[in-house]
């Protein structure tokens, strides 16, 4: 767990594995944690000229005085990507009178969007409700009295294996998509990819947050082939 601190020394804590620190010039630091408890602590300097050496000055006794000397990286670059795997359940829970067959998105699309937006394990379920359950659990877990369009609940990282659910109230984002001049597939992947940032750590709760978090889901949708949900049609 990384803490960033703000001028006010405000700490907002950040669910990750790595942090990353790059200048202007080129120069990167890059702190790697061992997802296990006992395993090599990892940091990589990169220069786009020369080789970086790293240096600590010590100037207390509970400092650490450190030289790093760079190693090369000896990766295979034509070595396969292995992806994240996705153990995903999709259950529809919406009542008949509020399905709609024609727009309700396919398993393996649904599927396919999560993956997109996948960076570790996981295993996350999806539940499709209609506007009472849907307004009932955002009532019971947000005290927000209405049906939203994407519940996120996050339960476990056991061994860097992400555990979650997604609720989505197919009827709210099938009268979002309407409204907005969007498709009711470009929407719903659209509120997967944001579901699933949520349940991998990211939020929106102040500006920065929330250029971070819509700038990855403008990236991860242009790779699907959706445009900007951000920007009016």
């Amino acid at each position: 767990m990384f803490s960033t601190v703000d001028a006010a020394g405000r700490r907002r804590p950040l669910k990750a594995e790595a942090i990353e620190l790059q200048w202007p010039d080129g120069r990167r630091l890059t702190l790697a944690l061992p997802p296990k408890a006992w395993a090599d602590l990892e940091l990589m300097a990169e220069a786009p000229e020369g080789t970086p050496v790293i240096q600590m000055q010590s100037a207390s006794c509970n400092l650490l005085n450190l030289r790093v000397v760079a190693m090369h990286d000896t990766v295979d670059p034509d070595a396969p990507v292995v992806p994240a795997h996705l153990d995903m359940q999709i259950d529809n829970c919406v009542p008949k009178a509020e399905d709609d067959k024609t727009l309700r998105p396919r398993k393996r699309d649904i599927r396919a969007w999560a993956q997109s937006a996948l960076g570790q394990d996981a295993v996350v379920g999806v539940r499709l409700v209609g506007e009472t359950e849907g307004r009932e659990l955002n009532r019971d877990y947000r005290g927000k009295d209405y049906a939203t369009n994407v519940l996120t609940f996050v339960y476990d990282e056991t061994d860097g294996v992400l555990s979650g659910d997604l609720v989505i109230c197919l009827p709210v984002v099938i009268r979002e998509a309407q409204a907005q001049g969007k498709t009711v597939a470009d929407h719903f992947a659209h509120l997967v990819v944001h579901g699933m940032l949520h349940l991998q750590g990211l939020d929106h709760e102040d500006e920065e947050e929330a250029a971070l978090m819509e700038g990855l889901e403008v990236d991860i949708l242009a790779r699907l082939g959706i445009a900007n949900p951000y920007e009016a049609s």
